[in-house]
């Protein structure tokens, strides 16, 4: 018999291959078999791996990162009653909808006829009253949450999340959820069919999935609404469906009980004790817009969470639970008008801040417009394009890029005229993302710009006889002189000079002057009255002047200087 030692070279060789080859193959076999329990091991936690909210198939928060309710982890996005608490930081919207409990009728459920392919509009969805849905088709309750990732792998995006909770597990769970951008999407009926009030808008998002009996998501699907003979486009290859099989750069996927979890708010299922819902009765999902659609993602307003007869868009839909959500901040904008009023000749500039509802950038420009000059403040209705001023309007300028609030001031405003001014304001945002297009309104506070001519009073004297002006004797003769200058445009004077005093006063023609008259612009205007007086030791006489003015415009106004008095004391000796 031969040894091992006698075994040709070539011999050797082929055994080594074979032994190596017998390694690998075991290696292989190990690591097929090991590959589902590492997947599970690193399973998403959330989408894209962002870090900020638990996609982990329970309702109650267990870590630093957000959840629905309260629990372990802390402070969840609602109380026990459904209010929305205090938002992490990115947070943007959270809302959070009742539709239980199963035994009440339930006025959100559709028609028959209603399909995700047909338009919102012209009775393409309606609504019913019902009482007898199908068990496993019943939500009990829906919420949302949007929020921009300060950190982490999706820092800046914009995610949404959705969550639904079902009466019942007999059965596979197939759903639906809308993002819709109109606002106005709503429908409830206490009898008979209601058509939903809302439209469609080119880029809402539908997703529809099914989940089994276990708690497994076996179907994901996401859809884009592009309108037309085809309007749903399919986007379904950017994402996952289960969380825990998912890839790390999914833009969604979703997760759903495999146990029986507790809920932080009142809801009974069909089978649990209260406050708990069976396995296969809670439902979530997690959306990145950004990483769907770049930074052309849709300013969603409102979502809809439905089920269906099947995770296909043509399916026969079910009940539903509406909210809002809105996932692009609302901007305001306040303005003010520095100096006013201003003297004919002189400039001003408005000041315009935009204030966005979330932690987010303002970035855009800003349109001033002036408009006048008015006779009167303006009002609402003043602001007409035969009134704009050009050529300084309109007059655009940047705003940012910079966190909320950010302020941009108009260019240099010299009116030609005087009068009254009205400013508006409008902001034009570069994205949604840096809120909405808002404006000012002709007569807002702070928006109107007063340009006065400038008659001032220039001298104001008097001679007094019969001893140099020196008031001892008792008695005399006084005259008051003076003069108003004018250094703006024409202008009509008004208003008095009066003489009056404990001492006894008399003067010609009364002792009340009336100013009149238009004095044109670089002019003067002088006025006298002579009076004459008596009295004793200690009494007075007093000249006042209360001039005005009224513009080419009709507007009335001081004279500058005015009013002003003089006042002398008698001293005999």
């Amino acid at each position: 018999m031969s040894t091992i030692g006698d075994i040709s070279y070539r011999t050797k060789w082929i055994l080594s291959k074979r032994y190596i080859q017998a390694i690998i193959v075991i290696a292989l076999m190990t690591l097929a078999i090991a590959i589902p329990f590492l997947t599970r091991a690193f399973a998403l936690t959330d989408v894209g791996n962002a870090g900020v909210f638990e996609l982990d198939g329970n309702i109650v928060r267990n870590t630093a990162a957000a959840d629905w309710g309260d629990g372990p982890g802390g402070m969840g996005l609602f109380d026990s009653s459904g209010n929305t608490q205090s938002l992490p930081a990115g947070g943007l919207d959270a809302h959070w909808v009742n539709d239980g409990p199963h035994a009440v009728t339930d006025l959100t459920t559709f028609t028959t006829g209603s399909k995700d392919t047909l338009d919102i509009a012209n009775a393409g969805w309606q609504c019913t009253p019902s009482g007898n849905l199908t068990p496993k088709d019943d939500i009990l309750h829906a919420y949302s949450f949007a929020i921009v990732p300060q950190s982490g792998p999706r820092v800046g995006h914009l995610l949404v999340y959705g969550g639904f909770e079902r009466f019942t597990n007999n059965g596979a769970g197939d759903l639906g959820l809308w993002l819709l951008q109109d606002p106005t999407v709503a429908c409830s009926s206490t009898k008979g069919a209601v058509s939903f009030t809302g439209a469609h808008v080119v880029g809402d998002i539908l997703f529809v999935g099914e989940f089994s009996t276990g708690g497994t998501v076996t179907t994901l699907n996401a859809f884009e609404w592009v309108g037309g003979s085809s309007p749903l486009l399919n986007i379904t290859a950017t994402g996952g469906a289960d969380c825990r099989t998912a890839d790390m750069t999914a833009n969604f996927c979703s997760r759903s009980n495999t146990v029986s979890i507790s809920t932080p708010w009142s809801s009974q299922d069909k089978t649990s004790g209260p406050n708990t819902l069976a396995t296969a009765e809670f439902f979530e999902v997690g959306i990145d817009l950004t990483g769907l659609f770049g930074s052309n993602a849709p300013c969603i307003n409102r979502f809809i969470f439905d089920t269906r007869t099947s995770p296909s868009v043509t399916a026969t839909l079910k009940d539903y639970a509406e909210g809002a959500l809105a996932t692009c901040p609302t901007a305001t904008i306040s303005t003010n008008v520095s100096p006013s009023p201003i003297p004919f000749g002189g400039s001003a500039t408005d000041t315009a801040t935009v204030t966005l509802t979330t932690v987010s950038t303002v970035n855009g420009t800003v349109t001033f417009n002036v408009y006048g000059p008015f006779s009167s403040p303006p009002t609402s209705t003043s602001c007409t394009l035969s009134s704009l001023v050009t050529p300084f309007s309109p007059n655009t300028v940047t705003i940012g890029p910079g966190a909320t609030p950010q302020s941009a001031t108009s260019g240099t405003f010299t009116p030609s005229a005087t009068g009254y001014y009205g400013w508006t304001a409008t902001y034009n945002p570069f994205t949604a993302r840096n809120g909405n297009t808002v404006s000012t309104s002709c007569g807002d506070a702070n928006e109107t710009l007063l340009v006065l001519s400038i008659p001032k009073i220039t001298a104001f004297d008097f001679t007094n006889t019969p001893n140099n002006n020196d008031p001892t004797l008792g008695s005399g003769t006084v005259m008051y002189t003076f003069k108003i200058h004018n250094y703006g445009a024409a202008v009509t004077l008004s208003g008095s000079l009066a003489v009056s005093g404990t001492a006894s006063v008399s003067c010609t023609g009364g002792n009340i002057l009336t100013l009149s008259g238009s004095l044109a612009g670089g002019d003067d205007a002088t006025f006298s009255l002579t009076c004459t007086y008596s009295g004793t030791s200690g009494q007075t006489v007093s000249a006042t002047i209360n001039a005005m003015f009224t513009d080419i415009n009709g507007a009335t106004h001081a004279v500058s200087g005015s009013p002003t008095t003089y006042t002398f004391t008698i001293q005999t000796i």
